[in-house]
């Protein structure tokens, strides 16, 4: 197969206090790590600063350019979308403000809907009709789109979501209004619901385009400003944004699909973790994040990221592939606080501006960071991106908090880290224990700059007795991003009962499908020799609401064992995920799934050299008093280099690196693999 003809590649995860960068040459496997302070609101300048750091001013040797962003995720969290409207069929407007009205939490008295997106008065209906086969009854009205158009303006609108009634059968009626309004009304932005899903259920679709539509502008104007930033300084290649689903789009593509996106932060990780899995051969890990604003979540099992084909998010369904990752607001500066009495860490952070008190930015209530600082967890000297830590600050903070609360200065520092662990912890049983899998049977995986600082202790809580701090554990989800493939999938109803499934009929489906995929993922650097396509159906017992995908070969279609084979499959996947099954009852055929991938460069899925340009020698280590449990502990403080493969170093040791720190409680020991990741283990007895 052919991949892209490139040489150095970059990789940024832009956080909501740091930006990470890797550079790597994919030539000699060299790679150069950056860290700066995030920039909000304009978030490409700290890319552009992490950039400088390993390239200087001139971006004209980099090759191609990898990003991860949560910047229009943010805004949708936080409804700072921009103003949006729905264009629907008559009298079908009512979809979108009636949902399925359900109750997520059954017995929660205080449950509230979010409120919608769009209002009911920013809904227009337009004449225009497909039966349930996708044929037409009616032709579509352009004048209602002129009028559409005309009051969308008025109210001051700048981006509608069309979404008409069976357009999952054919998307002409979309295509012809979006086509229309482009041209006529080029001011506002459109989503067709089916340029983003070609699923059923027509509040899901909806809801889909209209989050699209919603942070789509938000997403390209970062886009465009930083596609402009990098042209100034050199750089004439292709940049990539990560996807939900673990996979990679162009720029251009993402501008337009935000929704595909949502997670391209953090999905970085899970994607480096799978690929740490198939190295080392551990076949299960709990995935962990832990930035300076908040702290993801997902799962490798038997060697595979559980992935799902539609998420709920700030409330909305949302019909895309996407790695199951769960985020919570727990990181280094996660903001302690006092609710009536009780202490609390987070979800507050205080970001990059002005950061935790001990950067000395003008912050002056407590953090995470200020807590370990105190601890003795960080060294008094120690500098972060530059920021040299200020104790002086860090102590006061946390003084004047903890007689508050009536607690000393060290108690209150342990109780920061203790809560902000138990947080944690619950989150991680949100995606183990709460799903029927049992945390004792994975090892953690700890990244980010935060994370191999407090994943032991988290790893205490619920009994897991080994750590993983990866190479580049600071920037293993910019690192991840260059583990990855471009990809596109495709998603289309097909809705039979699969024993009573036309076989000409699948295959010349699914055979537009690939296709349309290829004429994607192909272009002047990507042959269409290198796609890969992968095939999977969405099957359910009749009757059912939710389905299970299953993976299936295409030329298996239309032989004698293709329902047969494929029920049995089913059968067998249904009683691992639920725990039974029904070999008497019919299975119907709900969706096709096609996906297109194509490598990013040879080598692509092999692990990260244990060697980093600029990565300090062993040196000397140092010895500084840090609180355990309460104690103070004489503790080493070294570096990544001195820990070598199969010998045991006992902690309490605390080992630095360039992007993170990692923390070995007493009663654990830590060693580096053939890999060079670090080992961290419970002793035995304790």
């Amino acid at each position: 197969m052919t991949a892209l003809r490139i040489k150095t590649l970059v990789a940024v995860d832009v956080g909501g206090t740091f930006t990470d960068l890797i550079l790597l040459d994919a030539s000699t496997g060299e790679i150069r790590l950056a860290k700066a302070p995030s920039t909000p609101p304009n978030y490409y300048e700290g890319v552009l600063n992490a950039l400088e750091q390993v390239v200087g001013a001139d971006f004209s040797g980099v090759d191609l350019f990898v990003h991860g962003t949560t910047v229009h995720l943010n805004a949708l969290l936080e409804r700072k979308g921009v103003p949006t409207g729905i264009v629907a069929t008559k009298g079908f407007g009512d979809i979108y403000a009636i949902g399925r009205g359900s109750r997520p939490r059954a017995y929660d008295l205080h449950f509230r809907n979010p409120r919608p997106i769009v209002e009911r008065k920013d809904i227009f209906e337009v004449t225009g009709r497909l039966d349930a086969s996708g044929d037409e009854l009616e032709p579509l009205s352009h004048a209602d789109l002129d009028a559409a158009a005309a009051a969308a303006t008025a109210k001051g609108l700048s981006s509608l979501a069309i979404c008409f009634l069976n357009s999952y059968r054919n998307k002409a009626h979309e295509a012809e209004a979006t086509a229309y309004l482009r041209k006529t009304a080029p001011h506002l932005f459109v989503t067709p619901s089916t340029e983003i899903c070609r699923e059923w259920r027509e509040f899901e679709r909806t809801s889909t385009a209209v989050i699209n539509a919603y942070i789509s502008p938000i997403l390209q104007n970062y886009l465009r400003n930083l596609r402009a930033a990098l042209r100034d300084r050199g750089f004439r290649k292709q940049v990539f944004l990560m996807q939900s689903s673990g996979g990679l789009i162009s720029a251009e593509e993402a501008e337009t699909r935000g929704a595909l996106t949502l997670f391209s932060g953090p999905v970085g990780g899970n994607v480096g973790s799978k690929a740490l899995s198939r190295v080392t051969g551990r076949r299960n890990l709990i995935c962990i994040d832990m930035g300076g604003t908040s702290f993801e979540v997902s799962i490798i099992a038997n060697g595979e990221a559980i992935a799902a084909s539609e998420r709920v998010v700030a409330g909305f369904p949302v019909l895309a592939p996407m790695v199951d990752v769960l985020s919570i607001g727990a990181g280094g500066g996660s903001l302690a606080w006092n609710d009536a009495g009780a202490l609390r860490v987070g979800p507050q952070s205080a970001g990059a501006q002005p950061g935790p008190v001990c950067y000395g930015a003008g912050g002056t209530q407590p953090t995470v960071t200020d807590a370990n600082l105190l601890l003795g967890r960080l060294r008094k000297d120690k500098a972060f991106a530059g920021i040299a830590l200020r104790y002086d600050l860090a102590a006061n903070a946390i003084a004047d908090f903890g007689g508050q609360l009536g607690l000393s200065q060290g108690k209150m520092a342990e109780g920061i880290v203790q809560v902000i662990n138990a947080r944690m912890a619950n989150a991680i049983r949100t995606m183990t224990v709460q799903r029927g899998l049992d945390p004792r049977d994975f090892a953690l995986v700890a990244f980010g700059g935060a994370g191999p600082m407090h994943a032991v202790e988290i790893g205490r809580e619920l009994n897991i007795d080994t750590t993983i701090v990866p190479n580049c554990a600071g920037a293993f989800s910019a690192w991840g991003m260059l583990k990855t493939e471009i990809r596109q999938d495709l998603i289309e109803t097909e809705l039979t009962q699969l024993h009573r499934a036309d076989p000409a009929s699948l295959k010349d489906k699914i055979s537009r499908m690939e296709a349309e995929l290829v004429s994607r993922v192909t272009t002047d650097e990507v042959d269409a020799d290198s796609v890969l396509l992968i095939h999977a159906l969405d099957l359910r017992y009749k009757g059912q609401e939710y389905f299970l995908t299953v993976p299936f070969d295409p030329e298996t279609i239309g032989t004698p064992g293709f329902a047969t084979d494929l029920k049995a499959m089913f059968d067998a996947q249904y009683e691992r995920t639920y725990g039974h099954k029904n070999l008497a009852e019919a299975v119907d055929l709900v969706n096709l799934r096609v996906t297109a991938v194509a490598p990013l460069y040879p080598g692509a899925s092999e692990t990260a050299p244990d060697r980093f340009i600029g990565e300090e020698d062993a040196g000397t280590p140092l010895t500084q008093l840090a609180y355990f449990g309460g104690e103070a502990r004489e503790t080493i403080f070294t570096r990544r280099a001195a820990i070598k493969e199969g010998v045991a170093t006992p902690g309490p040791l605390v080992i630095e690196e360039a992007s993170a720190t990692t923390v070995v409680p007493p009663g654990y020991s830590v060693t580096a693999d053939p890999w060079g990741n670090l080992i961290v283990t419970r002793d035995t007895g304790v």
